[in-house]
């Protein structure tokens, strides 16, 4: 059974969470990269990895140059200025322009939304797009994928570095606003998830153009779900979002043959059968604590068409549990996903910071004593 840890930005640590586990093991080493510095979570060191023996390693896009700018940005992957030591109320900009604020002392939300009150005119004129093909965002990619190819017999990742259309139309939109442009606006919905589509594809093929011969699993998110339900009805994501996964997936599987793995959170089951049928290979989370994604049944029912990549231990539940009781959550998850294939252990998203060390330990201690399953 293979193991997830630090493979992608929504399956690794938050950076507080990961000096509670340097501590616990005695690890003095630094250097970490900040692979997403808005929700503040870091690399696991590659001593951690080999200690669990996980089995991703990962090439990730690089921050754009701008203007003049020529920066070494020196480590593997996508490196950014830590954002740990601003205080609470912070607030920064991103590509597109939304204003996102520090909350709750770690990670960030957004908050500001530059098309909140825009018009279908102002849509289609604003300039404040990212540009996929900035030469900053794929500097020395391919040959590190090269040599992850040749050197290591890892899993390789192309990791998300662009929101997927629905939830990048919530970020530039605002959330309640958005929605209600589903169902009564929405010539200015469709534009704007055309659009965000048009650039995800333009960041694909920006990066799949230096890694796509190289890569096993090319990793996008869109977060669709709640804990209780999808944020919008099945027909809605059929009518509006599933044309642009296809249109988006149909590009990248044109560009390689590495197999497309989805970030989703919260609860999904009923569009699992339209991801696999727009070209999904691989789901992710599975997020046990909401409704419909018990292990069981997603097993049951999908678990011949598409593979699962997470669940192993509910880090909402993970800071409370004894590490007797996690490995008792990992055993008897791995009894139901482990059978017949199809599985890659991972936690439901990222360990939070309120997580131990001690229990971050047992997570991955009990995965790789149950890995020979």
């Amino acid at each position: 059974m293979p193991i997830d840890f630090g493979g992608t930005i929504c399956t690794t640590i938050s950076a507080t969470a990961n000096r509670k586990l340097k501590e616990f093991l005695n690890i003095s080493t630094g250097g970490e990269i900040i692979t997403h510095p808005l929700m503040d979570v870091v690399l696991p060191l590659e001593e951690i990895a080999r200690y669990y023996q996980t089995d991703c390693r990962t090439v990730r896009m690089k921050a754009p140059i701008t203007g003049d700018e020529e920066d070494n940005r020196g480590k593997v992957g996508f490196t950014a200025i830590s954002l740990a030591d601003k205080p609470g109320g912070h607030e920064l900009f991103d590509e597109y322009g939304t204003t996102w604020k520090k909350a709750h002392g770690y990670d960030y939300a957004p908050v500001k939304f530059p098309l909140k009150n825009a018009t279908i005119s102002e849509l289609k004129a604003y300039k404040n797009f990212p540009d996929p093909y900035n030469k900053g965002r794929i500097k020395g990619m391919r040959e590190e994928a090269k040599y992850l190819h040749e050197n290591t017999d890892y899993a390789i990742l192309a990791d998300i570095m662009c929101g997927g259309p629905f939830e990048q139309s919530l970020f530039l939109r605002g959330y309640s606003d958005f929605l209600m442009d589903l169902l009564t606006n929405q010539a200015f919905a469709e534009t704007l998830l055309q659009k965000i589509t048009e650039i995800d594809i333009g960041m694909w093929d920006s990066q799949l153009s230096q890694v796509g011969d190289y890569v096993d699993i090319v990793c996008q998110g869109d977060d669709l779900g709640m804990q209780t339900g999808l944020q919008i009805s099945p027909d809605l994501y059929r009518k509006f979002v599933k044309p642009c996964h296809k249109k988006l997936y149909s590009f990248i599987r044109s560009k390689t043959n590495a197999k497309i793995w989805m970030h989703s959170c919260g609860s999904i089951p009923e569009i699992i059968p339209d991801l696999i049928e727009v070209g999904v290979d691989i789901i992710n989370p599975v997020q046990t604590g909401a409704r419909g994604m018990e292990l069981k049944r997603l097993k049951k029912e999908f678990g011949k068409d598409v593979t699962f990549w997470g669940g192993g231990i509910d880090v909402q539940m993970l800071p409370f549990l004894t590490p007797g009781k996690i490995r008792e959550h990992i055993k008897e998850a791995l009894n139901i996903m482990a059978p017949g294939g199809g599985y890659i252990f991972a936690a439901t998203h990222n360990i939070l910071p309120e997580t131990s060390g001690e229990n971050t330990n047992a997570v991955f201690m009990a995965a790789k004593e149950f890995a020979a399953f």
